[in-house]
């Protein structure tokens, strides 16, 4: 609306008019989540004390008409003004786990997910009922919402889509398309394009494939990959990424790693941010034992031993072998938990586990 508003007299008062309900309304665009909620409560707060302050009596409905009394009943007509029947209005709502407390993921963080997913069901009802269409998608993670699903009691009442990065046709589009709008070539191959700019083996594997069998099967360790290997090849003043720039990319990539999944795994879990620390030096197979070793060197208390172990199954830092001696990662069974444990089962204690070669690079560097 404010690039329209630059021809379009009514587009600009219309932007005008939304930016003054923005600034009454003290919407931070920078203010995750966890800050908003914050200052809603503050100010329910300081109304309950300006309530007792002037002897009334505090009761539920007066909580529901403080915070109805403010954004909500002044941002719908503004929103009915300035739509009609046919236009869709989409809500996106991310980065919510944002602000949340590194030693895990509290209950009550579960309950506000669910109730905030009731929230905007009732504003969907309440559009339509005023012959508007809405439409709303919540973003999280997908080790967030497994570890919130069991918190939540009427979890199938919403619909889920799930995102899973398991086929690498499909991460060769994405870095495909990507190529293609930095270049704008829309018509050459992926492989003319790809060996223009990057040497064609490295350490006798296809390029792109060796990238792939490191990035932990995630479109954003891909594209850091790239990232990093180009950024090395033009420090070096190379004409084209060759093949010591790939190997220091993954080198970079997997030291990277390290600190980014022990963020995760505190963050869903609070165990020690550390944890993979205590597997430098590690072979690629390791036994139970071993991965019990590696925690105890980083005094990871042992009741959450079997947690961490399966954490890193669940994030694909380690994998498990198979009767063929091949590896498998949670990514090979559609990030289906269940499915890999059923195969830890079949094997019991003889299971070797395998760490990821996308960490491995770096644990033994």
């Amino acid at each position: 609306m404010d690039v329209r508003g630059r021809h379009d007299g009514r587009a600009l008062s219309n932007a005008i008019e939304i930016d003054g309900y923005i600034q009454r309304l003290r919407i931070n665009e920078s203010g995750d989540f966890t800050s908003r909620l914050n200052a809603l409560c503050n100010h329910l707060l300081s109304e309950v004390r300006r309530l007792a302050s002037e002897g009334k009596k505090f009761s539920p409905q007066q909580l529901t008409n403080i915070i109805f009394e403010g954004g909500i009943t002044t941002i719908r007509p503004l929103i009915e003004k300035h739509t009609d029947a046919n236009t869709e209005l989409v809500f996106l709502f991310d980065n919510i786990d944002k602000g949340w407390p590194a030693n895990g993921v509290p209950k009550v963080d579960a309950r506000i997910v669910r109730l905030l997913i009731e929230a905007l069901d009732k504003v969907k009802r309440d559009f339509n009922a005023h012959d508007r269409q809405f439409q709303f998608v919540v973003f999280l993670r997908n080790d967030i919402y497994e570890l919130l699903v069991d918190e939540t009691p009427d979890r199938g009442k919403a619909a889920e889509t799930r995102i899973h990065w398991t086929d690498r046709a499909k991460l060769r589009q994405v870095i495909y398309r990507r190529l293609q709008a930095s270049i704008k070539d829309r018509e050459s191959s992926f492989e003319k394009i790809w060996t223009r700019f990057f040497v064609d083996k490295v350490r006798n594997r296809d390029s792109f494939e060796y990238f792939v069998d490191h990035c932990l099967m995630r479109p954003r360790f891909l594209i850091n990959l790239i990232e990093y290997s180009i950024s090395n090849g033009i420090n070096r003043d190379h004409q084209r990424v060759e093949e010591d720039d790939c190997i220091d990319a993954v080198r970079q990539n997997s030291l990277y790693l390290m600190d980014d999944f022990g963020y995760e795994i505190r963050d869903v879990s609070g165990i020690d941010a550390r944890i993979l620390y205590g597997f430098v030096g590690v072979t690629e197979l390791l036994t139970k034992e071993e991965i019990f070793g590696a925690f105890k060197k980083r005094q990871l208390p042992e009741n959450q031993w079997e947690q961490g172990l399966w954490l890193m199954l669940w994030y694909g830092v380690i994998g498990i072998t198979i009767s063929d001696g091949s590896t498998r990662f949670i990514c090979n069974y559609d990030y289906n938990m269940k499915r890999l444990d059923a195969e830890i089962l079949n094997v019991g204690d003889e299971m070797l586990y395998a760490v990821n070669p996308g960490l491995h690079v770096g644990l033994a560097a």
